[in-house]
């Protein structure tokens, strides 16, 4: 039976953050966690367009009478330990407005174009939620992750009774929970040395059935068998994750390259 997977992370090194600063996420939330925009403490710059908190804290709206252009970003942790997710955003605007939008976690950027719909049969209505998934898998951690919305230009188009555009929420789906059950203890993995140089060992109970290295945006960078020795010497310095699969089940680890 599909329970949930208890995901646990030996953090290795001490973050100075505020926690009133950036919004915290439980990454063992049923449903999965979810930060309300108007809940975050967020910074933001929009040209044109007002901006207010609305629908009793639900969303931030920005409206005008033609154009909306402006920027919003705020930070995420997690509350306990290091996860992986996907992340999906929610927005929303009238029917006949259009323009585009850009996500930017991490350093990349993806790109939504929102057209106006002119055949809807009110176009100063709002459409069903746009529920926008980022192209990535995102390590969320101690360190925070800087989620930023870029609202470009969007007008009134087809619309006739100005732009408005809203902003809902962002969901971190914790991609590890919903795996098979398997006792914790028998999944004890080590890495030494940690910080690596080159090459590091892997001290586990079980059998080791694949060993997968990822930045902490959640790109696959490297993959490997069991092996006596894992080689990372053409990796970068930095800060890296390693996804550990045994016979019994997976521990994801914290990894240090000088």
């Amino acid at each position: 039976m599909k329970t949930k997977l208890l995901f646990t992370v030996t953090l290795l090194f001490t973050s100075f953050i505020t926690f009133g600063q950036a919004y915290p996420l439980d990454p063992e939330a049923d449903p999965a966690p979810r930060a309300r925009v108007a809940d975050t403490e967020y910074t933001q710059n929009f040209t044109s367009g007002t901006f207010a908190i609305a629908g009793s804290g639900a969303h931030v709206n920005i409206s005008d009478a033609a154009l909306v252009n402006g920027t919003i970003s705020f930070d995420v942790v997690t509350a306990s330990t290091d996860f992986l997710a996907s992340i999906t955003f929610h927005v929303r605007k009238l029917y006949g407005n259009s323009g585009s939008i850009d996500f930017t976690v991490n350093g990349t950027t993806d790109s939504y174009t929102l057209p106006s719909d002119a055949s809807a049969t009110d176009v100063d209505a709002f459409e069903i939620y746009n529920n926008l998934t980022f192209s990535q898998d995102v390590i969320i951690s101690s360190v925070p992750t800087t989620i930023t919305l870029d609202v470009n230009n969007i007008a009134e188009d087809a619309a006739t009774n100005g732009v408005k555009f809203r902003y809902y929420s962002v969901t971190f789906n914790n991609i590890q929970l919903g795996g098979d059950d398997f006792d914790l203890n028998q999944a004890n993995v080590s890495i030494y040395p940690n910080p690596v140089t080159n090459n590091f060992q892997i001290d586990a109970i079980k059998s080791i059935e694949s060993v997968e290295i990822y930045s902490v945006t959640g790109q696959l960078l490297k993959t490997f068998s069991e092996e006596t020795t894992y080689d990372i010497s053409d990796l970068a310095a930095g800060m890296y994750i390693a996804d550990i699969k045994t016979e019994v089940g997976s521990k994801t680890l914290r990894v240090i390259k000088n």
